[in-house]
């Protein structure tokens, strides 16, 4: 590894942490990955199929310069067909990539917009349309109500538009229905050449690959040499998740005007590689030294030792504000790679540091860009100061590339995390494939998407609604705990704020609840995410001390969500769905799959004994100042007394 670009882990000495990684060098556990043998063989297989290509991937594409040419050709091709703006639709891992991408600015040029759609609410691809639309010199919701504006509006965004349905889950139907409301406009409008507009990338055998076969779409393979043994949260940046984004950027003059984007495309792999290591080229007692050496490696052993002996299993991320793209990447990768069997570890971001100053249960990682000062230095050194474990990632960039200063060092990070996920997975017995907690919520969700009648959650009506069956089922006697807690707190007729409140204080007395996470189904404005920020600052941070998490669904569903099913039992999960969405502004697109799927996390979570409290509001457009106030209330309930 080239000493200029290489990461450095500060603050994670400890005589455990150095045994656990000297047990990983002494296993040849690089080896075991380049090899796909022994006990990483294992734990990296899913039904058999042996999912650890993205252990080579980055080298493997260096070995074939010609992938690298044919991705450049492909983008410049959509390009040349006027296509100014790409839909990426896809869940989890084939995303959230993508979100990261855009987050930190690389997607977002005058030649070229990329889209991520990660939701089923309609509301969703309205504002897709309308962000598209207004980079076009269009104002569509302006139109609305004229119908042949409306139309000539949206035919000139269809002909500058292309949608790529993405799925690296055999179950994830999400993107089907995105790529039916697309492909019906596209024929409703009359739009030429329609086969440029549509693209899938799939595994064989999905039920998107099934979807795209009966209709004949283009088809492109996920990995660049065809196959298909690469799981979605690790698909960057050896594959077209990662590379096919860049390339389409690349091509539309994000470096230095274009370029020879396949030699652009092969420098990013080279340096990416250079900071990454790991190669079949390096003899057993190299791997062993980069083993001991790796900070990811490290990183990985450092977490597996505490959460092991002193139950800190939460590592908080705090991120310079060019790099808090990073972070729900890093989650996805963690949570639904390691959230099994009870086990694994769990990462939050956008916390408040001083809140946390007490919690054992903590461990901080600042990551520092090119050398730079800590981000949040003086809350970091008070956490250091209350005895807390505070590391810092040290990440140096290319200053002298012909390519965008961070993409080297993001790719680089893209491809070393999943070190720390191995050696973790490694030291635990953790299968780091796979999301077997998830899919009893996709079987659920399509059980009620498919059924007759409408989706009912309980107490439906023109308020807001708590159900809290989940907490009880198979516990009746927590109905009286929460019945004595109601009547401490001397409400004469407890509402909603009330039971959400007994409920989180009733986990707190039973001493096992360690974070809250707040999960709203469906498209989050600006107003939505200021009701959500405020919750976990004002009940979270401020009422409990303790971290919690901001999701959306179904996006989170297929990031986060194994790891709240089947992780660590620690949490309560407070979801939140509207009854009634705005219907799509052209097409047609439903919300019953959007509350299926609300519904469906609801039952999985109740099967799997967790405690989760489904929220509804009558309607979308009221949702946030409906939530705002039942949120107020909860954390003047849960607030502690004025001394």
């Amino acid at each position: 590894m080239d000493h200029r670009t290489a990461v450095e882990l500060r603050g994670s000495d400890s005589a455990g942490a150095d045994a656990r990684v000297r047990e990983l060098a002494e296993a040849d556990f690089l080896g075991q990955l380049l090899e796909r043998l022994g006990r990483m063989r294992e734990l990296g297989d899913e039904g058999g199929d042996i999912k650890l290509d993205w252990v080579d991937g980055v080298e493997q594409a260096l070995a074939h310069p010609e992938w690298l040419r044919a991705l450049a050709t492909e983008a410049q091709d959509i390009l040349a067909a006027g296509i100014r703006h790409v839909i990426w639709s896809g869940m989890g891992g084939s995303v959230q990539t993508v979100y990261c991408l855009k987050r930190m600015g690389f997607l977002d040029l005058p030649a070229l917009t990329i889209h991520p759609l990660d939701s089923t609410d309609p509301a969703s691809i309205n504002r897709i349309l309308t962000e598209i639309a207004a980079t076009e010199g269009i104002d569509v919701p302006a139109a609305a109500g004229q119908p042949e504006r409306l139309r000539g509006a949206v035919r000139r965004v269809l002909e500058s538009t292309m949608i790529t349905g993405v799925s690296m889950g055999m179950t994830s139907e999400e993107p089907i229905t995105h790529l039916q409301w697309f492909d019906g406009l596209l024929k409703d409008y009359g739009i030429a050449q329609p086969e440029q507009h549509l693209q899938v990338m799939t595994l064989p055998g999905s039920y998107l690959d099934q979807f795209a076969r009966e209709r004949h779409a283009r088809m492109v393979p996920i990995q660049l040499d065809g196959e298909s043994h690469t799981p979605g949260r690790m698909s960057a940046p050896a594959t077209r998740v990662f590379l096919r984004p860049v390339a389409l950027a690349l091509a539309a003059g994000a470096a230095q005007g274009g370029g020879n984007v396949g030699g652009q495309l092969q420098d990013l792999l080279r340096r990416c590689q250079g900071r990454y290591g790991v190669s079949h080229t390096e003899s057993a007692e190299e791997r062993r030294a980069r083993t001991i050496g790796d900070p990811f490696i490290r990183l990985g052993a450092y977490m597996a030792d505490e959460a092991i002996r002193r139950g800190r299993n939460k590592l908080v991320l705090v991120l310079p504000p060019e790099w808090r793209g990073l972070g729900p990447w890093v989650e996805q990768l963690v949570e639904e790679s390691l959230g099994k069997g009870g086990k694994g570890w769990l990462v939050f971001y956008d916390q408040d540091l001083p809140a946390l100053r007490d919690r054992e249960d903590c461990a901080f990682l600042a990551l520092c860009p090119d050398g730079g000062a800590e981000p949040q230095a003086g809350e970091l050194a008070a956490l250091r100061q209350a005895g807390r474990p505070v590391l810092t990632l040290q990440v140096p960039l290319d200053a002298d590339a012909d390519l965008p200063a961070r993409l080297p060092a993001l790719a680089g990070l893209f491809a070393s995390w999943k070190l720390a996920v191995a050696a973790f997975g490694y030291l635990n017995d953790i299968v780091v494939v796979g999301q077997p907690g998830v899919e009893g919520y996709k079987a659920y969700a399509r059980e009620l998407r498919d059924g007759p009648g409408a989706i009912t959650f309980g107490g439906e009506g023109n308020a807001v609604r708590v159900n809290a069956e989940a907490v009880v089922a198979g516990h009746p006697d927590r109905w009286q705990a929460i019945a004595g807690i109601l009547a401490g707190f001397g409400a004469a007729q407890p509402g909603p704020a009330a039971q959400v409140a007994a409920v989180i204080k009733l986990a707190q007395q039973e001493g096992w609840l360690r974070y809250l996470d707040f999960t709203y189904n469906g498209e989050v404005d600006s107003a939505m995410l200021a009701v959500l920020n405020a919750a976990r600052a004002r009940i979270g941070a401020g009422a409990l001390h303790m971290p919690a998490k901001v999701r959306t669904g179904p996006s989170d569903y297929h990031s986060t969500e194994q790891s709240e099913t089947d992780g660590p039992a620690e949490l309560v999960s407070i979801r939140m769905v509207a009854l009634q969405h705005e219907a799509p502004l052209v097409g047609a697109y439903s919300d019953r799959f959007l509350l299926a799927q609300a519904r469906g996390t609801w039952q999985a979570m109740r099967d799997a004994g967790r405690w989760v409290l489904m929220v509804t509001t009558p309607d979308s457009a009221t949702a946030a100042a409906r939530l705002g106030e039942l949120f107020d209330a909860v954390a003047a309930w849960l607030a502690p007394p004025t001394p």
